[in-house]
């Protein structure tokens, strides 16, 4: 009888130390990484045809002086490296922020940098306040109107590429190297032939329809 009541014991001990490993590991996410925003940009803004003029690629919009022959739609790993080359620029932009540039980034890819600087999102961030959700949900709006599409952007882009508590992430993920901006920059495909001109300041449209609001 002893050893029938000590096997339950056992039995109970082990039962609730994997529900506590399980329940950390719920509570943990891997580090967002350059790849996920990527796959994010890609899945929402789409590829651009001749009738998106002046847009190109994945939402890039063609600037004075840029080399694009208009009518003439890019190829896939073209319009690839395209994108790769403007987010890291926008990843450079907002380098201060360690890990939180891939989302602010990934915002001002759609929304474009004027918009990321008048939000509450970067001022929040800015001051060490993390609690920023309503405030990056509320850019899924154009005039006035919320839009479906927006709002799972903005949401997706929340759940894989922003990390409210650090404390969070899967300790066996080397995050630090996947986060930093110099390391994105460096892993960006040079395309022949095709320019690039700095979009600091402008307010750098998709093709898509925009969140215009400022929260």
């Amino acid at each position: 009888m002893k050893k029938i009541h000590l096997l339950i014991l056992l039995f109970l001990i082990g039962a609730v130390a994997v529900f506590a490993v399980s329940e950390t590991t719920v509570n943990q996410k891997k580090a967002p990484t350059f790849e996920d925003a990527i796959a994010i940009i890609k899945k929402y803004e789409g590829l651009s045809g001749p009738s998106h003029w002046p847009f190109v690629g994945y939402g890039h919009k063609v600037m004075p002086g840029e080399k694009f022959t208009r009518g003439k739609r890019l190829t896939e790993s073209e319009a690839d490296a395209l994108a790769r080359k403007d987010y890291a620029k926008l990843c450079a932009k907002y380098r201060e922020f360690g890990a939180d540039s891939l989302l602010l980034a990934a915002l001002a890819y759609n929304c474009g940098p004027g918009v990321v600087a008048k939000s509450s999102v970067l001022s929040k961030l800015k001051s060490g306040n993390r609690d920023i959700e309503a405030s990056y949900i509320a850019h899924s709006r154009y005039k006035g109107k919320q839009l479906s599409q927006l709002k799972r952007r903005r949401q997706e882009e929340l759940a894989v590429l922003f990390v409210k508590d650090p404390a969070d992430l899967l300790e066996d993920e080397s995050s630090s190297s996947n986060a930093d901006p110099e390391n994105m920059e460096e892993e960006v495909t040079e395309i022949t032939n095709l320019s690039y001109i700095d979009k600091s300041g402008e307010n750098n449209d998709s093709i898509k329809i925009l969140s215009q609001n400022l929260n």
